[in-house]
C-alpha cells in the first residue's frame, strides 16, 4: 500500500471532514478509527446549525459564522458525490424565555451587529405561540432565528466518510493507534496495536476527548477533557413542534420522520459514558416545561456522547508546538457538527501549506503553554 500524504488519527465528524476536504484537493489520505466512526461524540449530536451570535468579537463566533455559510453548498456536493442525503433542513429556531427573568437574556441576543442580517426578531409570548402552538403558556417571549438549520449527524458523518473514500481516501476502522512515530523532531506516522507502522508526510490528530493521551506520546500536555452529553428521542406523528426550540436549558429538535430529539446534558463525568436516571429524567422534565404536549409522546431511545472540551471552550486547531509534521484538530465541545465544515476546510488548507480562510492563531494549542 502506498504511503499516504496525510494520516488522520480519528474518524469522527472532524476527522472525516478533514479527510474529505483533503481528498477533494487531491491529497492521498488514510484515516484510522479505533471503533465505529463517530461513536463517541459525532453520533450523539442533534446536528443543529446556527451562527453563534454574541456582542463583541470571539474566535468561536467567527468560526461558526464561516462554517454556517458553507453548509448549503457542502451538503449539495456531498450528495452529488455519494448519493447520501445529510438531511439539511432550515426549520428556524425559537429561543424562548420562560419567565420575566429570562427575557433580558433573550433580548441581549439582539445586540449582535449581525442580528438584523440573520433576521433575528423578538416575539411576545403570544406571538411565539402563534408561530409554534405547542409552546407552554409560561413562555413570556422568544427570539426567532429564521435561518436556524439542522442536519442528521449520522448521515453527515457517513457522507463525509464516503465522499472521502470515493475521492481516494483509505478508511480503516477497528485500528487502535498506540504510539506516534517520530524522527528528529518530526512526526512521521503512527504505530498500531498490532505493531504496524503507517508512515505519512503529515499526521493529523483528531481523536476527540482522547486527544490528551495521543498528544502525551509527544510529551505535550493538551488539556482536552470529555464532557458527557446525554440525549434522547421521542416520537409522535405529527410531532408537537415545527421549529427547533431552545428553553429551560434544553433544545427540542423535530426531525422529518416524526421524532423529537431532546438534549443535552453537559456533565464533567470523565470517561463515564453511562446513561443516568438523573440525566434522562432532567431532559424529560425540561422538555415538558417548554412544550407540555411532549408528555404524550412515545419514548424511543436515549444515548450518550463524550464531547471533547477545552478549558476556554475554544477548539484546538493547528500545529503542535515543538514538532513538525503534525496538526491537532479537537476541542469543539458540543459544536463539532456545526464547526466541522470550516474545520475540515481550514485544516486541509493548513496541511497543504495554503492560506486558511480564518487565522489559526486564536485556536493554537500553544495558548496552553504546551
Amino acid at each position: 500500500m502506498a504511503q499516504p500524504d496525510v494520516l488522520i488519527v480519528g474518524g469522527g465528524v472532524i476527522g472525516a471532514s478533514i479527510a474529505y476536504h483533503l481528498a477533494e484537493a487531491g491529497t492521498r489520505v488514510t484515516v484510522l478509527e479505533r471503533g465505529r466512526a463517530g461513536g463517541h461524540a459525532s453520533l450523539a449530536s442533534a446536528g443543529l446549525l446556527h451562527p453563534i451570535l454574541s456582542a463583541g468579537a470571539h474566535p468561536v463566533r467567527e468560526l461558526s459564522l464561516a462554517s454556517f455559510a458553507l453548509y448549503p453548498d457542502l451538503v449539495a456536493r456531498l450528495r452529488e458525490i455519494t448519493g447520501i442525503d445529510p438531511e439539511y433542513q432550515v426549520p428556524g429556531f425559537l429561543m424562548v424565555a420562560l419567565g420575566e427573568d429570562e427575557v433580558e437574556l433573550r433580548v441581549a441576543e439582539l445586540d449582535d451587529p449581525l442580528a438584523e442580517t440573520y433576521g433575528l426578531r423578538l416575539l411576545s409570548g403570544d406571538e411565539a405561540r402563534a408561530l409554534e402552538p405547542g409552546l407552554s403558556p409560561r413562555v413570556e417571549a422568544a427570539v426567532h432565528k429564521p435561518r436556524g438549520a439542522q442536519v442528521y449527524a449520522p448521515s453527515l458523518l457517513q457522507a463525509y466518510t464516503h465522499a472521502a473514500a470515493r475521492l481516494g481516501t483509505t478508511v480503516r476502522r477497528g485500528v487502535e493507534v498506540t504510539d506516534l512515530c517520530t524522527q528528529w523532531g518530526r512526526v512521521i506516522g503512527a504505530r498500531t496495536a498490532d505493531g504496524e507502522e503507517i508512515r505519512a508526510g503529515h499526521t493529523v490528530i483528531a481523536t476527540g476527548a482522547w486527544t490528551q493521551y495521543t498528544a502525551a506520546r509527544l510529551g505535550v500536555n493538551l488539556p482536552v477533557y470529555p464532557m458527557r452529553g446525554q440525549i434522547l428521542a421521542l416520537h409522535a406523528i405529527p410531532a408537537p413542534l415545527r421549529h427547533i426550540v431552545f428553553g429551560a436549558d434544553v433544545y427540542l429538535s423535530p426531525k422529518a420522520e416524526g421524532s423529537l430529539v431532546v438534549g443535552a446534558t453537559y456533565e464533567e463525568a470523565g470517561f463515564d459514558d453511562r446513561l443516568t436516571a438523573a440525566g434522562v429524567g432532567w431532559l424529560l422534565s425540561a422538555a415538558q416545561i417548554v412544550a407540555p404536549a411532549v408528555a404524550g409522546m412515545t419514548f424511543r431511545q436515549a444515548w450518550v456522547g463524550l464531547r471533547p472540551a477545552s478549558p476556554d471552550r475554544i477548539p484546538l486547531l493547528g500545529a503542535v508546538p515543538g514538532w513538525e509534521g503534525v496538526t491537532i484538530a479537537t476541542g469543539h465541545t458540543a459544536e463539532g457538527v456545526l464547526l466541522s465544515a470550516i474545520t475540515g476546510k481550514m485544516i486541509a488548507q493548513h496541511v497543504r501549506g495554503e492560506p486558511t480562510d480564518l487565522p489559526l492563531e486564536p485556536f493554537s494549542p500553544a495558548r496552553f503553554g504546551v
